[in-house]
């Protein structure tokens, strides 16, 4: 639930309150921020400022994504789609402005594919050429961990 915040992307301040990114930037050092808050009409996601360093596989990937911060994880496929749909509408700008990455990298959903006809060793992966594509468990890929954001939108004072 995204609680009335308007559409857009954010910087989670120490307090959990979402900050406007270029806002945010007027800091001293921006690049402090760890994480940016991407709201949309289907709610809110915290994406890591950067990719996790290495390659990993399916599961690896879910490791260490869980392990980055408390209650992250592999985006699902649908949120892949929002991230990958967002990089056009500022999400990798916002990224820059806080010293992180675009997400310009292949990394792992948190879905094996369903389809058993397919191929029981798949997983789906979000790509910067093909948003939403199937891969071997085996393959090695850059997971980008994120949670479903439990924050408060900062209030403008009037």
């Amino acid at each position: 639930m995204k609680n009335n915040i308007e559409n857009g992307i954010y910087i989670p301040e120490e307090q959990r309150n979402l900050i406007p990114v270029d806002e945010w930037v007027k800091r001293e050092d921006p690049t402090t921020a760890q994480t940016v808050v991407l709201v949309t009409d289907f709610g809110m996601l915290e994406i890591a400022k950067e990719d996790l360093p290495g390659g990993f596989n399916f599961e690896g990937a879910q490791k260490a994504a869980a392990e980055y911060r408390k209650g992250f994880r592999c985006p699902t496929r649908h949120e892949a789609i929002e991230m990958y749909d967002a990089r056009f509408r500022g999400l990798d700008e916002a990224f820059k402005k806080i010293g992180g990455e675009p997400a310009t990298t292949i990394g792992w959903t948190s879905e094996a594919d369903p389809d058993p006809e397919y191929n029981s060793y798949g997983a789906f992966v979000y790509n910067v050429r093909f948003p939403l594509s199937r891969n071997s468990f085996t393959v090695q890929s850059f997971p980008r961990p994120l949670r479903g954001a439990g924050l408060t939108p900062k209030t403008k004072q009037k």
